[in-house]
């Protein structure tokens, strides 16, 4: 099961596009496209891609470039459960993930999350986070999908045994 996983497209949703595209289309053996999440940061882009693409689930929250769409209902956070995994989905503003992600990370394991992923800094990043009052989390950015150059994406790769393989894509 696979999930593919933006952030930061800022009204350049090109990539975001080719490679929901190309994992739609990818044989049954690479295992079925499951879900898209988006980290904010071109939540119009994300709008119009999930709508050209029916078929995985999306979900998506706010950056801080996003505020306007507070007046529809968006949030800046989401919990989603998939495959056994719990996943805190944040643009990672309101964390402070630009001067480090341990508060992310602690903020994480109280939601009870499996998976912080957040996006903001436009760097690509995976690893496993301990906390500072006990536990750990699992902490991706998939960097900014929309980067003029080195753009970028996850891929995460729900594997039967429970195992999340990470990858990167994009240029």
């Amino acid at each position: 099961m696979k999930i593919l996983v933006f952030s930061d497209s800022h009204r350049n949703p090109d990539r975001m596009e080719e490679a929901i595209r190309a994992n739609l289309s990818a044989p049954d053996s690479a295992g079925k496209l499951e879900a898209v999440f988006f980290l904010g940061d071109g939540i119009e882009d994300f709008d119009k891609v999930r709508a050209k693409y029916p078929g995985p689930r999306y979900f998506a929250v706010l950056g801080n470039c996003d505020d306007y769409a507070l007046l529809e209902g968006g949030t800046y956070e989401k919990l989603v459960e998939i495959g056994g995994h719990k996943f805190l989905l944040s643009h990672g503003h309101k964390l402070g993930v630009k001067s480090g992600i341990s508060r992310a990370a602690d903020h994480a394991i109280r939601k009870g999350a499996d998976v912080l992923l957040f996006g903001h800094t436009h760097e690509a990043f995976d690893a496993q986070i301990d906390g500072r009052g006990g536990g750990s989390v699992r902490c991706v950015n998939p960097g900014s999908v929309g980067a003029w150059y080195g753009a970028s994406f996850a891929l995460l790769d729900l594997r039967p045994d429970g195992e999340i393989f990470c990858s990167f894509g994009g240029e």
